[in-house]
């Protein structure tokens, strides 16, 4: 090649595309760290995915949004559709807040990431307006707070959860219903058709662009309580309005059998698909297409009740397996994650690499704050840090094939000591539910 000026042009323009494609594929970096490799949870070892490790620092939420419980979905206008509990997109400020809510993603991490919130809302309330009267505390779903949120064959589903008592971490209720939305979430239709519970906190797989699983189904998975849950099931439905919003359409996983998934109609035969007693927090499934894998991520806190088990660290624990029904197997973990009170792990589809080995991993943080010694840096709101997958090599997979897992951990505290010293940090906003419950 030339060493004139055409020369030196064509090298930059190769230099920029080189460039641009290592962003957009994700190009394996020269330094993946701070997630654990060694297996301390009752699952086998992945024989796939040898383990992971952070590529990035962390992004916190856009200046523009705060709030949690972030169920995202890649949409058919090639835009990501975010779901919010008490929070907002462009809020009017003094701590009001909708109680649910949705915004549109565009651009994406490192390249113009922004936030626009859409759909008719009522006005937004602050605690002492929703403490004075409750109807205030309200969103585009009505009077629920919402787990569940997909896009699939250009219709929106949202779900109605209903009330249970957060303030114990008791129980989950079930559903009032599950909304859906024909105009990209500007207005929601509500069938009103209720779903036993526990499935309180029902969220869909992600399978791709606004589209159903390779075999046709749309999946859905669900734990019995919100905070260190023990028990994982799992559901489906065919797609469309009609399947989707009605729950005497749904199957629900309900055993195993060396035949493959048996499934029933009834809920109440629903069995795990996954059992980890007291360490399931907020999981959520996306399918890593160029893999042919599923991740499961979730977290776990470090303390058994509240308020200490919303304040006192969790850890991260990403799991994968061939099926949406498993079998699960260990990929990595990471303690005082967030830091340190990270829950709610997803990996958005549209976000992962053409290669499947790097993704981008969004979580929220620190609701309630953090006790003493703890860093709280973590937002509340829509965090996102860039992660990479190690596949693993022949060798690997058969020592890992061989490997038994650990025991299960018999105290939740697994890191006994908190990191730094330093007082406990106040919650950065005060949500209406942790203080109407508690009379605070």
């Amino acid at each position: 090649m030339s060493n004139g000026p055409r020369g030196r042009a064509r090298l930059r323009r190769c230099a920029a595309l080189i460039l641009a494609v290592s962003l957009l594929v994700g190009a394996a970096p020269a330094r993946a760290v701070g997630l654990a490799s060694a297996d301390n949870t009752p699952f086998p070892a992945s024989t796939a995915i040898a383990g992971a490790g952070w590529t990035s620092g962390r992004h916190g939420p856009p200046s523009n949004q705060f709030g949690d419980i972030l169920a995202t979905s890649w949409a058919d206008n090639d835009s990501l559709y975010t779901l919010m509990d008490d929070g907002g997109t462009d809020t009017p400020g003094g701590g009001a807040l909708w109680r649910n809510s949705f915004a549109r993603i565009t651009g994406a991490p490192l390249r113009g990431l922004r936030f626009q919130r859409i759909g008719d809302l009522p006005p937004a309330a602050a605690r002492p307006q929703i403490r004075a009267n409750h109807a205030l505390w309200s969103g585009a779903l009505g009077h629920h707070y919402a787990s569940g949120f997909t896009s699939v064959n250009h219709v929106f589903y949202a779900t109605q959860q209903q009330d249970w008592n957060w303030g114990a971490n008791a129980q989950f209720g079930g559903l009032d219903g599950i909304a859906y939305s024909t105009d990209d979430g500007q207005s929601w239709r509500f069938p009103a058709k209720a779903f036993p519970g526990p499935s309180g906190n029902l969220n869909w797989v992600q399978t791709g662009q606004d589209a159903p699983a390779r075999d046709g189904y749309v999946y859905a998975i669900a734990t019995d309580r919100e905070f260190n849950a023990s028990n994982l099931i799992l559901g489906r439905s065919r797609p469309g309005i009609a399947n989707v919003t009605n729950p005497a359409h749904w199957q629900w996983a309900s055993g195993s059998s060396h035949k493959g998934q048996p499934w029933s109609r009834s809920f109440s035969r629903a069995q795990p698909i996954l059992s980890w007693p007291d360490h399931i927090t907020y999981p959520r499934m996306s399918y890593d297409a160029p893999l042919h894998r599923y991740l499961l991520t979730f977290t776990y806190s470090f303390a058994a009740t509240p308020p200490a088990i919303w304040r006192n660290g969790s850890e991260l624990v990403v799991l994968d397996s061939p099926h949406p029904w498993g079998p699960f197997s260990f990929v990595a973990r990471g303690d005082y994650f967030g830091p340190s009170n990270g829950y709610d792990p997803a990996f958005p589809e549209k976000w992962i690499s053409a290669n499947g080995l790097d993704l981008w991993m969004i979580y929220a943080a620190n609701f309630d704050g953090c006790a003493a010694g703890l860093r709280c840096s973590g937002g509340y709101g829509f965090n996102y840090q860039r992660i990479h997958l190690t596949l693993a090599g022949a060798k690997a997979r058969a020592a890992r094939a061989g490997a038994r897992p650990a025991a299960a951990p018999s105290r939740l505290l697994q890191s006994a000591t908190p990191p730094s010293a330093g007082p406990a940090t106040p919650p950065a906003f005060k949500l209406p539910r942790l203080y109407l419950s508690a009379g605070r």
